[in-house]
């Protein structure tokens, strides 16, 4: 079978990886982590250096599904086996969702709406590392860099 160049570059930009460009960046995330929560700056220089700066992930945020109108975002949400999964949830886990409303102030019933968005009451839990996914948007994704290096810092 042969593959049309299109084709092959195509499938190439879907699956290229890459480690961070920026390192300046890294050394000063690795600096502040140092500095204020006494990491090792070795172990983690070793941790960005394994680190994979994933393309999909940047194109994903680019045409985020919340850009959608409601009418049509609240079909991929609002399914019976959605909502029946959330009641099933929520039964199995009453008392970890009560004692987290209880000492953070967030009601059971948000919670476990995000944990059906986010990740279908555990069924989902994505294709990537943790680490890979916030250091991709915190150090190739500008435009909310600020935001997922905080979610970067209290992930590590």
């Amino acid at each position: 079978m042969k593959y049309s160049s299109i084709f092959i570059l195509f499938f190439l930009t879907l699956t290229v990886n890459a480690a961070i460009k920026d390192q300046a960046a890294v050394t000063a995330f690795v600096n502040q982590m140092h500095n204020k929560h006494q990491f090792d700056k070795t172990e983690l220089t070793r941790l960005f250096a394994s680190v994979e700066i994933k393309e999909n992930i940047l194109k994903t945020i680019a045409a985020p599904a919340e850009a959608m109108p409601w009418h049509k975002y609240r079909k991929i949400f609002m399914t019976d086996s959605r909502i029946d999964g959330g009641v099933e949830f929520w039964q199995k886990n009453e008392l970890a969702l009560n004692s987290v409303a209880e000492q953070y102030g967030v009601p059971p019933e948000i919670i476990v709406a995000i944990i059906g968005v986010e990740t279908r009451y555990g069924m989902h839990v994505g294709r990537h590392r943790v680490i890979d996914a916030l250091s991709t948007l915190g150090f190739s994704y500008p435009k909310r860099s600020r935001f997922f290096l905080r979610e970067l810092e209290s992930f590590l």
